[in-house]
């Protein structure tokens, strides 16, 4: 649990700019550990400020309401899951190998426990807030698809495979790397390792045989 500090104020009064930045972090991590535990519905903006050590009006200065901090909670939680994707570089062995260790990765991040969780927070709220949702997925759907094309993209300039349409093989890839099993997951199940790791190759070679570079 975060503990409430002495927040550092500059002349005048105000808070400098790196406490502000500490402050809105304290915020960040409360509202998410509080939406985790209570939902979307279980926690008040009340509780979360004095959970988090800050005035309410430090949050309206920067949301509108709860749902637009759920939003924003959401979109931090996943942001460490992102850089994951984006520090991982394609080894140089072949593409089969290179793609089962990165759909590995993939699967890692899907089907961590606070991931799942905050995808089961998202899923049950987004149908009351579609403006809110719309503008996540917008902001956060090219990130995710991008550094999966990134890596596809790799392989594509060694000649290994064909890359008509990025984005859509990128999205194919994800569906049929992380489908499945993160579905299973949500429900709160999990294959076994081996048959996991089974059906992580299998899938690599179904896409690979979709997009393998055809001599000509």
């Amino acid at each position: 649990m975060l503990e409430t500090a002495e927040f550092k104020r500059g002349p005048g009064g105000r808070p400098t700019r790196a406490e502000a930045e500490r402050r809105h972090g304290a915020l960040i991590e409360t509202a998410i550990r509080l939406f985790l535990e209570r939902g979307l519905d279980g926690v008040s903006l009340d509780e979360i400020a004095r959970a988090a050590g800050v005035a309410k009006r430090f949050i309206y200065a920067r949301y509108g309401d709860k749902s637009e901090l759920f939003v924003a909670a959401i979109e931090h939680g996943f942001k460490d899951r992102l850089e994951t994707l984006h520090a991982f570089t394609p080894p140089r062995q072949r593409a089969e190998i290179g793609l089962v260790r990165f759909g590995q990765t993939l699967l890692e991040i899907a089907l961590e426990p606070e991931a799942l969780s905050l995808h089961r927070l998202f899923m049950a709220a987004a149908p009351r807030f579609p403006g809110l949702t719309r503008r996540l997925i917008e902001r956060n759907r090219h990130r995710g698809i991008g550094e999966i094309a990134r890596v596809l993209t790799v392989y594509a300039e060694r000649g290994e495979i064909e890359l008509r349409h990025r984005q859509l093989a990128a999205e194919q890839f994800f569906i049929a790397i992380v489908g499945i099993p993160q579905r299973l997951a949500l429900l709160g199940l999990r294959e076994p390792p081996g048959h996991e790791q089974r059906r992580l190759r299998a899938a690599v070679r179904l896409f690979l045989d979709g997009c393998r570079a055809r001599r000509r």
